[in-house]
């Protein structure tokens, strides 16, 4: 599960900016992919036509084999119970304890509440920060912040990630340890489609990046770690000799 088909997706807004155009691609299950790209390039546009948001101009996208944009308002909450998604300023309840922002969704689909503190403790743990559930979200660092909404995220158990610039608050190594987070829920089978504009980091990590311009993907690749450590060893290299 979690296999994504996009066929020659347009978006255009009523103000006649076309924010995706013509767009084919496609994510296995289980693989994880960076979105990248300048502001406005289409990387949030593209998050939101998967997460049925919003609805292409024309095209088609597939999830599953099942043409999204055709779910009936019935269905749709369904749908999305099986995608879980990370914003950039993770949009915590400010009121409402750590447990309880963790267990929203959970309590949204109606799940008994024994099952409710099973699965919120074990997202809490994979992310580090179990022991902290009774805290408000005001308690929290930035960093604990962001992991308490992808704790979120995952604690349905999502066949799909989605993150919206993830890490685009954070300092180095708390980014690191933040994209290490998703390719942990990645290893255990789950798509994970991440747009971010920290190009260095995703540089060394080995995996697919997919580069928007004008929503339009104009590359497609996989990072290779060993050539961007080479590529600093010699500028490194470069700056001694010259020093």
């Amino acid at each position: 599960m979690g296999h994504i088909r996009l066929q020659r997706v347009t978006k255009r807004f009523e103000n006649g900016f076309e924010a995706l155009s013509e767009v084919t691609t496609e994510f296995a299950a289980g693989s994880m992919t960076f979105l990248t790209g300048h502001s406005g390039a289409g990387k949030s546009t593209f998050l939101k036509l998967l997460i049925r948001a919003d609805t292409p101009t024309r095209g088609q996208i597939l999830v599953n084999d099942v043409d999204i944009g055709g779910l009936s308002a019935a269905r749709l909450p369904l749908y999305r119970r099986h995608i879980g998604v990370v914003f950039q300023d993770h949009h915590l309840l400010a009121a409402r304890t750590v447990f309880d922002n963790v267990a929203m969704p959970l309590r949204v689909a109606g799940m008994r509440e024994r099952e409710v503190a099973r699965r919120v403790r074990a997202s809490l743990t994979t992310v580090e920060l179990l022991g902290k559930e009774g805290l408000l979200p005001s308690h929290l660092s930035t960093g604990e912040q962001q992991r308490i909404g992808i704790a979120r995220a995952v604690v349905t158990r999502p066949r799909i990630l989605l993150a919206d610039e993830p890490t685009g608050n954070l300092d180095p190594d708390l980014s690191r340890h933040i994209m290490d987070l998703f390719t942990r829920f990645n290893q255990v089978g789950t798509t994970v489609i991440v747009a971010s504009h920290d190009i260095d980091l995703i540089e060394t990590m080995g995996l697919r990046i997919l580069h928007l311009e004008d929503g339009r993907v104009v590359s497609d690749r996989t990072s290779d770690p060993g050539t961007q450590s080479a590529a600093q060893s010699d500028q490194a290299d470069s700056v001694e000799v010259g020093s």
